[in-house]
């Protein structure tokens, strides 16, 4: 039996439970709309009560767009209840349970902005405790909205990012994490968001820093679907090549007397290392940290990412400048990105970026030690490139390299995708 609750709102259906919360589908009579109303009844305790008054009473003081919003929530003899905005009814778990995921454009944007709807409870104290798939409502129609605010607290709020991070994989895959990286199911997501995804689950990011995480992750791009037309024509195009390449050696074997071959032998290929090149260490320059090696890092690729000027990154001079590599494709449909990283003689406090190619977005890690792997460094901060130069402040380290993590190269205007850097400062 629900708590009694004011005569302006008047319960309409009932909904079912949430733990030990009733739920009703209610019509605020004052002001014409739906809403939702939350209620503990008799049988529980006043700790509990009060419990999901100051956890409700918490977050009706946040407002953020992809918060459920709290209209009121009291205390009565009998229980307690909330009232919240109505949206709908549909939550992430009845998608999932429907074989219905997060459609690949709409992702990032609900995701960020629900780490950020996480971030702003936390920044206020509040902590949710018991986030999970039905906590999240989606619809095509609306925004992802966290809600089902007043759960018995599980988990403080490292737990909340760790059950966020969760529930989004979830989203994406319709499975639990625990299988094949989201990147591996889902055809045009960037490898970059597997790593988002799993540093959220393993609690070594608050809210505020997976948010920024999500928002600086590579857009994933949707395969347009080859029009069936086109198809054909490319098959019968390739069997009038395939039809004049017999024609053609059939003509040399004729010609050559039968004795001489005109196919030649495959060649055989080898693996190529991986390698990185060490740059001598810049010269020392007022109001900047020294640097004492530049390493290129590219584990996905052939080794190496124009090493023979990477010192140019560090000579001083903004008129010269290293580039990466040009790339027919967009570089997260091949791979996660390509990196250098420095090795400072002191800890900076600022890594300054001049001349970055705008549009080019970017991670920065740091290790203590020079991995090839890109899961052995931590992630400090991501963004997009503006104009000019970029600047992101660093935590304290003592020792170590900080890496510069290219995960999205702009398209330039000889059809290609790379970016150019003239210069990278280290400020104290």
């Amino acid at each position: 039996m629900p708590a009694a609750v004011p005569d302006r709102f008047k319960l309409e259906m009932r909904l079912g439970r949430d733990g030990d919360i009733e739920e009703w589908l209610a019509s605020d009579t004052s002001l014409d709309r739906p809403v939702l109303v939350r209620s503990l009844g008799p049988e529980s305790t006043m700790d509990r009560r009060a419990e999901f008054v100051r956890n409700v009473g918490g977050a009706a003081q946040v407002t953020h767009q992809h918060l459920a919003r709290v209209f009121a929530v009291e205390q009565v003899d009998g229980g307690a209840y909330s009232v919240s905005e109505w949206t709908g009814g549909s939550t992430v778990e009845d998608r999932v349970g429907a074989s219905q995921s997060i459609e690949l454009p709409d992702f990032l944007p609900n995701a960020a902005g629900l780490a950020g709807a996480l971030a702003a409870l936390h920044a206020e104290g509040v902590v949710h405790g018991a986030i999970d798939l039905t906590a999240i409502s989606y619809s095509v129609a609306h925004a992802a909205r966290l809600g089902a605010f007043g759960r018995k607290q599980l988990t403080d709020a490292a737990g909340d990012v760790r059950a966020l991070a969760s529930s989004l994989e979830t989203s994406l895959t319709g499975s639990p994490p625990g299988g094949p990286p989201p990147s591996e199911r889902i055809d045009g997501l960037p490898r970059a968001i597997d790593r988002i995804l799993r540093s959220g689950q393993s609690g070594n990011l608050t809210a505020a820093e997976f948010e920024k995480a999500l928002i600086a992750a590579p857009t994933p791009r949707v395969p347009a679907p080859e029009p069936k037309a086109t198809s054909r024509r490319l098959i019968f195009g390739a069997m009038g090549l395939v039809a004049l390449a017999i024609g053609l050696v059939a003509l040399g074997a004729v010609f050559s007397g039968g004795d001489t071959q005109i196919i030649p032998s495959p060649a055989t290929t080898s693996e190529v290392p991986l390698t990185t090149e060490n740059v001598a260490p810049s010269t020392s320059i007022p109001g900047q940290i020294g640097v004492i090696d530049v390493l290129s890092l590219d584990p996905f690729g052939e080794g190496g990412e124009n090493d023979d000027v990477l010192s140019q990154l560090v000579d001083g001079d903004i008129a010269t400048s290293w580039q990466t590599e040009r790339y027919q494709d967009p570089i997260d449909t091949l791979k996660p990105g390509v990196g250098v990283a420095f090795s400072t003689n002191d800890s900076p406090s600022t890594i300054e970026m001049v001349g970055l190619t705008v549009g080019t977005r970017f991670e920065i890690y740091w290790s203590d030690a020079f991995w090839t792997d890109i899961d052995q460094w931590q992630r400090i901060a991501g963004a997009q490139a503006p104009p000019g130069t970029t600047s992101i402040d660093l935590p304290p380290r003592e020792a170590g390299y900080w890496l510069l993590w290219l995960t999205d190269l702009p398209l330039r205007a000889d059809a290609t995708f790379y970016s150019s850097l003239a210069e990278v400062r280290f400020r104290p």
